[in-house]
């Protein structure tokens, strides 16, 4: 049976506290209900201080949606910058090129020089004094290297429009006679319209040849399609490796090139394929 108080027991005297009605046990002392219910919080209510994990999952997903908008667009502006860094390297050096053949009765200059088995005098040394490098510095590491081009190419990245025979722009001179059709580069009395100086090049063959092949050269015509686009592109001479004649597509699928205007484009291979004066002086 509960046990309860005897009917005549003043409450008063005993302050208003109830006593236990266990004998030898104090009554728990009562609780602001309101506080009680605050300090102990509850499941999506953030406490005194601190976030709670509904507040930390929203936060997060808002960074993942403004990094989700922004990062494109960053990384498309990286890329526009990296053209736009490459083509102010080559119309330096286009020009440079052209002061040279302004100062060489119109001739541009040739590739190299050759006597016998061996060569001297390559453009991309004597270049480097146009540009304002000490002699004997590498014209590479400044404005001879693309800023798309793998880390671990060679200095030079880019390549001038070489062919031998009439039909070429740039090209070797045999000072033995060794090669006849290494009559040294063209006069720029003989070139015309939209003809390319300077492109992103590469030879895998030859890191440091610093040319690419015209398809005008008798030995590279373009025989083969590399890129399975139905457009003949290629010269099979070169093989497989040297796809595009050397012409190095780095900025996604186009790459830059500077024109005898001193025009700077950025192009694709097979705008480049399909038109015949992109790759030096027409038939005569």
């Amino acid at each position: 049976m509960k046990p309860s108080l005897p009917p005549d027991t003043d409450l008063s005297s005993a302050g208003g506290a109830i006593a236990s009605p266990v004998p030898g046990m104090s009554h728990p002392p009562l609780l602001d209900s309101r506080k009680n219910r605050a300090n102990r919080g509850s499941p999506g209510c953030r406490g005194d201080s601190g976030w709670t994990l509904v507040e930390m999952l929203v936060v997060v997903a808002v960074l993942g949606i403004l990094l989700a908008i922004l990062f494109p667009q960053f990384e498309s502006m990286m890329k526009r910058a990296s053209v736009a860094n490459c083509m102010s390297h080559q119309k330096q050096i286009a020009t440079a090129l052209l002061t040279m053949a302004g100062e060489n009765n119109g001739r541009l200059p040739d590739v190299a020089q050759q006597t016998g088995s061996s060569y001297s005098e390559f453009w991309s040394a004597k270049v480097g004094e146009y540009l304002g490098l000490q002699p004997g510095q590498s014209a590479g590491r400044q404005v001879m290297r693309c800023p798309a081009a793998p880390k671990d190419r060679n200095d030079f990245t880019y390549g001038i429009n070489y062919a031998s025979g009439p039909r070429r722009v740039f090209a070797y001179r045999s000072r033995d006679g060794s090669y006849p059709n290494w009559m040294g580069s063209q006069r720029l009395s003989m070139l015309s319209g939209p003809v390319i100086l300077i492109a992103d090049a590469h030879d895998p063959n030859n890191p440091d040849s610093s040319l690419f092949y015209s398809p005008l050269d008798p030995n590279y015509p373009l025989t083969a399609d590399r890129d399975g686009d139905g457009v003949l592109d290629s010269a099979s001479s070169l093989g497989a490796k040297r796809k595009f004649n050397c012409i190095d597509p780095r900025h996604g699928d186009r790459f830059v090139c500077v024109l005898l205007d001193c025009s700077a484009r950025l192009m694709s291979v097979r705008e480049w394929a399909e038109n015949p004066a992109y790759w030096g002086p027409p038939a005569r």
